[in-house]
């Protein structure tokens, strides 16, 4: 009786390691890698004080682009320049909130897409969409600060900026997708291609 139960015994573990070795447990979920969140609140706070500086410049806009029905209607010009300064206020809160949910979505696409990153100074990582946030953002916002340029869409070469630099920054990171099936790819590119002008268009 004893034997009978330990031979049992021993082809049940027999079978039970049989089983394990042909369909293994599985030892936890995909791991999605985002960027460092302090280099996106870096980046954030960045172009922010960029839109800021831009601000004298929105104010000059808005108050070249009243029209002269409205400007004879208000009649005084403390009351105008006060709207002029409460629609600035206006836009850069707006501005502030919709940049939010463009890191956001960013962000999103950067732990999603692409999801191997880089290292940089041994502690940030850093991925591509990222970088196209950022290339999209800061620097259309600084060289309107520095030349003085209100519309930098007026600038030759704006539209090719955006699609050519999304581009060029998924071939810095070519080796994170490169074994990517053909769709997963387009999607990479189109994805990619997609953040970028969407500034553009906004």
């Amino acid at each position: 009786m004893t034997s009978t139960e330990d031979g049992r015994e021993s082809e049940t573990v027999i079978s039970v390691a049989k089983v394990g070795k042909l369909r293994p447990e599985p030892t936890g979920g995909r791991e999605w890698v985002s960027t460092s969140r302090g280099l996106w609140i870096a980046g954030y706070i960045v172009l922010m004080a960029l839109v800021a500086l831009r601000l004298p410049l929105t104010r000059k806009y808005l108050n070249a682009n009243v029209p002269a029905d409205v400007r004879s209607e208000i009649g005084d010009d403390r009351l105008l320049s006060l709207s002029m300064t409460v629609g600035t206020v206006l836009f850069f809160l707006v501005y502030a909130v919709i940049i939010a949910l463009y890191f956001s979505l960013a962000a999103f696409l950067d732990k999603r897409v692409i999801p191997g990153k880089s290292v940089i100074a041994g502690r940030f990582k850093i991925g591509s969409f990222f970088v196209i946030a950022i290339l999209a953002t800061i620097p259309v916002n600084l060289f309107s600060v520095v030349f003085g340029v209100i519309q930098p869409r007026d600038v030759p070469g704006y539209w090719a900026y955006f699609p050519s630099m999304a581009v060029l920054a998924l071939a810095i990171f070519y080796r994170h997708w490169r074994e990517f099936s053909t769709g997963r790819k387009i999607l990479v590119v189109l994805s990619a291609i997609g953040l970028a002008t969407i500034v553009a268009i906004g």
